[in-house]
């Protein structure tokens, strides 16, 4: 079971929690104590050389280059391009390169082995650290819920591209589901169909996480709650909520 300070070392100064989302990259390190958060795209840019995020965004409306997105429905899509843009913005964290400190990095809890290896792959890559992945559900409802109170929730992420419906129970995602419909109202009635199969058996799920930039939306919440006949639950940073959980697997 993941508790805070899992994965806090003593001595250690450069941790890196990470975040690595479809159209967002989050990162996190003690050095700058603020979250990098910047598009996670990539870029020919004015001098020839790619640009990452804002610059990049920038760089094909002044120039009309060809964007690069490395990652597609919350997983890596093109190996190294993902670790060029990792590498930069890890950079602008202020950690050194090819620093030893512990990474941890969300990875969607439907994700293949393959996939999660890739991820880990490209990560250690671009940072040279000790990389540790962490299903992206445990790591929200860690941030959510801290306390010793270990019974089922169902966290719900709603991404872009990507949303997870995962079981936790006791610590662990027992089980998930993808539900992918581009846009975010449209998602409810298959949300609520995975959350109906989830909740199969005889310990009942009372209460749903909600988080991603899809749960800032003003009807989610309530319209889950009224066909799910569950509680709901939003932080008051959904878009942080996975990477506030690394953080605090980071930290004493």
């Amino acid at each position: 079971m993941l508790t805070p300070g899992a994965y806090a070392r003593p001595g250690v100064r450069h941790p890196l929690a990470l975040d690595l989302g479809t159209s967002t990259v989050r990162l996190w390190s003690p050095i700058r104590g603020t979250v990098v958060t910047a598009p996670a795209v990539i870029a020919p840019g004015p001098s020839g050389r790619h640009v990452v995020g804002r610059a990049a965004l920038d760089a094909v409306a002044s120039a009309g280059g060809k964007p690069t997105w490395p990652v597609r429905d919350g997983v890596v899509d093109n190996f190294f391009a993902c670790v060029y843009l990792l590498r930069v913005l890890s950079a602008a964290t202020g950690r050194p390169r090819d620093d030893e400190s512990p990474v941890l990095v969300g990875v969607p809890a439907t994700a293949t082995v393959r996939q999660k290896n890739m991820l880990i792959a490209v990560v250690r890559r671009a940072t040279g650290g000790r990389v540790a992945a962490v299903e992206e559900p445990l790591a929200a409802a860690l941030a959510c819920r801290p306390g010793p109170d270990c019974g089922d929730v169902l966290a719900v992420d709603i991404g872009d591209g990507r949303t997870e419906v995962a079981r936790i129970t006791d610590g662990t995602v027992v089980a998930a589901e993808r539900a992918d419909v581009t846009n975010t109202v449209d998602q409810i009635p298959a949300i609520v169909a995975c959350v109906r199969r989830l909740s199969a058996g005889p310990q009942r799920v009372r209460r749903l996480l909600l988080t991603g930039g899809g749960a800032t939306h003003p009807d989610v919440a309530a319209r889950l709650a009224a066909m799910t006949g569950r509680a709901v639950s939003v932080p008051a940073e959904p878009r942080l909520a996975t990477l506030a959980g690394l953080r605090l697997l980071l930290t004493r």
